[in-house]
């Protein structure tokens, strides 16, 4: 059996989700992370992007996940079935 490695996943509905909570959360998950790049900027247009095609608007949906893994935090932006954006983060 081969451990889990820790994940989290948010999922925004029609209702949406202010940009800048999500920055602020995921600058915190970078910071206890210890992630030497942060792109907490590039996130923020990922979303901006989502918004701007409607998927905060009707009956879409956004997911944002992280995932650690031994050297590194993987975050995938996800619109109504398909990737946006994503990137790997290194941990020292």
């Amino acid at each position: 059996m081969t451990p889990t490695s820790p994940s989290f996943a948010l999922e925004f509905s029609s209702q949406g989700a202010p940009v800048a909570l999500i920055e602020a959360l995921a600058g915190q998950v970078f910071q206890h992370c210890g992630c030497s790049t942060v792109p907490v900027q590039e996130l923020a247009a990922a979303l901006q992007k989502a918004a701007a095609s409607g998927t905060f608007g009707g009956a879409g949906r956004c997911d944002v996940q992280l995932r650690a893994t031994a050297h590194s935090l993987d975050i995938l932006v996800s619109a109504n079935g398909g990737r946006i954006w994503q990137t790997r983060c290194a941990i020292p």
